[in-house]
């Protein structure tokens, strides 16, 4: 029995409610995952550590956040969804206020790590709800909100944190961030309900480790291939691969595995988990590189950088319900191939509008390169889950929970990486600091192009095995 067919339908009312707070559990954990980004600066002067030190309040993050995605699913089966929902909220306001009342760099490390824990289980958690209360006439629609409120998310913190810090200090985002877990805590008493079906999974330690491992390994080794040590990134690197085989073995062999990992024998959940981890990689990476390079290499202040992703981001927002509507409708057979060719064009008229156009036009060329992410990342979520049945479709959630993580990662890690390394070797050759910033920042520029060319032949590949799947079941039995 597909998905499609096992979604029990609930009233209209209670629904909206439900998906309410599961696109606000989308938004709350990618919002925290840039939310301190803006604020490394006067972090580094109040606790005396460098660049290489406070990044881990956001690669730790990250990496902390992808050990417990696969969690997830066990604990949503286990525990009422409810009760469920607002203890991990909860487990990110207590580490709200452990970091703003920090006293040491560690210690607020801790409490940004506290919340990470609670992120890696909320994304999922939030998915896992959407797809319980969904019609499936309405699930491109739902997917779509909750794409646009994961593009929101990242991008409207770096736009919030500019203008708080613009009047308050760094703590006042920890601060921010506790009043709005309250809320999302306050509205899933209200309107969440349990809609998960419960049983007595058991959480597989050795499992765990093994994935933790691999999923650090592998993030942290890419994370470092541009700033440190070449051979620790690349023992990393290996050492993470292997502990992610030795994990996907586990699976196939224990009676309760971690993941179950059927959903990657299915070839259209496949490219469609890919296209999502694309359009994600695009968001990401651009939502560190342009705030940088406006800074460093056009002299705008921390808020105008911002302001310069914000219309595309209000505009996405709008957009990604009614991408998901149409993907309902029409499916995503032009509109994800088309999704990734606009990305492609118009990032790369931003990189040509960098040296020398005003800020103003860098901004318009920037805004149809983002809106067009919702037109991939939401429809590419769903046409990857609805091809699942209704036993794979919360493993498969936990796997395309476990690709956000690590496409925020590897966007940040990347282009981050691929700017200050090409910003740095041009500098050492003698070239002006502007024109060397210029070079990094068309390095990250050309990365996301490629990936969204990529983005065009997956699709294409996706839909036209679907196609010729399709074409077979219709043939008549001889």
């Amino acid at each position: 029995m597909s998905l499609a067919q096992s979604v029990r339908p609930r009233s209209t009312e209670r629904v909206g409610g439900i998906i309410a707070v599961a696109a606000a559990a989308a938004f709350l954990a990618t919002f925290n995952e840039t939310f301190l980004n803006v604020a490394f600066s006067p972090i580094m002067s109040d606790f005396g550590v460098d660049v290489s030190t406070v990044q881990w309040l956001t690669t730790g993050y990250l990496l902390v956040a992808a050990m417990f995605v696969p969690v997830a699913t066990v604990v949503y089966h286990r525990y009422p969804t409810r009760a469920l929902f607002v203890s991990v909220v909860a487990l990110m306001a207590a580490g709200s206020v452990v970091g703003a009342l920090a006293p040491t760099f560690e210690v607020l490390l801790a409490g940004r790590l506290l919340q990470a824990i609670g992120t890696g289980l909320l994304t999922p958690i939030g998915m896992n709800i959407v797809l319980a209360v969904s019609p499936r006439e309405r699930l491109g629609l739902n997917m779509g909100i909750m794409a646009a409120m994961t593009t929101l998310g990242p991008s409207l913190a770096i736009v919030l944190s500019g203008a708080l810090l613009s009047i308050g200090p760094w703590t006042m985002l920890m601060w921010v961030f506790f009043a709005l877990t309250v809320v999302v805590m306050l509205a899933a008493t209200l309107l969440l309900r349990n809609v998960a079906d419960l049983r007595r999974p058991t959480l597989d330690v050795l499992s765990f480790l093994l994935v933790a491992v691999g999923l650090v390994g592998v993030l942290y080794g890419v994370s470092e291939v541009f700033a440190g040590s070449a051979l620790l990134a690349a023992t990393a690197f290996v050492v993470g691969l292997i502990a992610l085989a030795l994990f996907a073995v586990r699976q196939r062999r224990i009676a309760n595995p971690l993941i179950d990992l059927r959903p990657l024998a299915e070839k259209k959940f496949v490219l469609g988990l890919f296209m999502t981890m694309l359009g994600l990689l695009f968001v990401f990476a651009m939502n560190v590189v342009i705030p940088l390079f406006l800074q460093a290499a056009r002299g705008a202040s921390p808020m105008t950088a911002s302001l310069a992703l914000a219309p595309g981001i209000l505009l996405t927002v709008v957009m990604g319900p009614i991408a998901g509507r149409r993907f309902d409708i029409r499916g995503g057979k032009v509109s994800i191939p088309l999704g990734f060719c606009v990305m492609a064009v118009f990032v790369a008229l931003v990189g040509l509008a960098a040296g020398s156009a005003p800020i103003t036009v860098f901004a318009l060329f920037y805004i149809p390169a983002v809106l067009a992410t919702a037109f991939v990342i939401g429809p590419a979520q769903t046409f990857a889950l609805t091809s699942l049945d209704r036993d794979s479709s919360t493993h498969g959630v936990t796997v395309v929970a476990t690709g956000f993580q690590i496409a925020g990662c590897l966007g940040t890690s990347l282009a981050a990486g691929i700017y200050g390394a090409l910003a740095g070797s041009e500098r050492n050759s003698g070239a002006t600091e502007v024109d060397s910033l210029l070079t990094g920042f068309h390095g990250a520029v050309a990365l996301v192009v490629m990936t969204s060319l990529i983005g065009i032949a997956l699709a294409v590949l996706a839909f036209r095995s679907s196609s010729k799947r399709i074409g077979h079941e219709l043939q008549p039995v001889a």
